[in-house]
């Protein structure tokens, strides 16, 4: 008799994963034996997205009640149900939750696949090979390049969004050129929940931080800076360097985007 339940206390016939409280982080567990079959490919789509997810969470983790701050199970109906620690969904802007759920499926989607591929490959008397059944260590780069990728694939998502409503799509932050920053600093997409994400880096310091453009009442924007500081204490000589830097590259971008939408 299975007598696993959910967060919401719901009937689980598949377990999935786990966003689990650890340390000064959060840990992400996996299905056992669906991570003994996954498909480097798979994997490769997994990552990224367990990485956004990760963080959205982090930030809430001081007001979850529960070391499962967020679970992905499949019911006994046969529905995927995902569900945050008991009274956390309150905290979390409205598009946030969204994009947060979003991916928890998309996660879900992946992992499903790879039940779904691995019940194929039996039937048709495949065995699996032994390089599959080993653990695909991945890049921060190459996590990075797929949370850009993501990135672009949410700002045309919006951009096509903007058009299909009939409405002239913002200029916002297109027009910050190369030139404009700082000398050293470059700039890529990220991926954020909370809106459109900018990921600054320096090419002798390293990754400066991250600007979010988020959506707030009466088609207002809210633009938030993050200082990366890594492993590093905030008082360290690397991350004053980094600070001196992402504090111009915050007023460029403020300029930039106070020109565009003036008051």
């Amino acid at each position: 008799m299975n007598n696993l339940k959910n967060l919401a206390g719901n009937d689980v016939s598949i377990f999935l994963f786990q966003f689990v409280l650890g340390g000064n982080g959060i840990n992400f567990v996996l299905n056992k034996a669906i991570a003994a079959e996954m498909y480097q490919d798979l994997d490769e789509k997994l990552k990224p997205l367990v990485n956004a997810c990760g963080e959205t969470l982090l930030r809430y983790k001081h007001l979850s009640v529960s070391d499962t701050i967020m679970d992905g199970n499949l019911l006994d109906t046969g529905e995927f149900e995902v569900m945050l620690s008991k009274g956390l969904g309150r905290h979390f802007a409205d598009d946030e939750k969204q994009h947060l759920f979003q991916d928890a499926k998309n996660i879900a989607d992946i992992l499903i696949e790879v039940m779904d591929r691995r019940t194929k490959e039996e039937k048709e008397g495949k065995q699996p090979s032994s390089s599959r059944r080993m653990h695909y260590p991945q890049s921060s780069k190459k996590i990075k390049k797929g949370l850009e990728e993501l990135g672009q694939a949410k700002s045309l998502h919006a951009e096509l969004q903007w058009l299909a409503e009939g409405k002239r799509l913002k200029p916002g932050l297109k027009q910050l050129r190369p030139e404009d920053l700082p000398h050293d600093v470059t700039a890529s997409r990220g991926y954020d929940h909370r809106g459109h994400c900018l990921i600054f880096e320096h090419n002798t310091l390293g990754e400066l931080g991250k600007i979010v453009l988020i959506k707030i009442q009466d088609g207002k924007m809210l633009i938030q800076a993050e200082l990366y500081k890594g492993q590093e204490n905030l008082k360290s000589p690397l991350v004053r360097k980094k600070r001196d830097v992402f504090e111009k590259v915050v007023a460029t971008v403020n300029n930039c985007f106070n020109e565009n939408f003036p008051d």
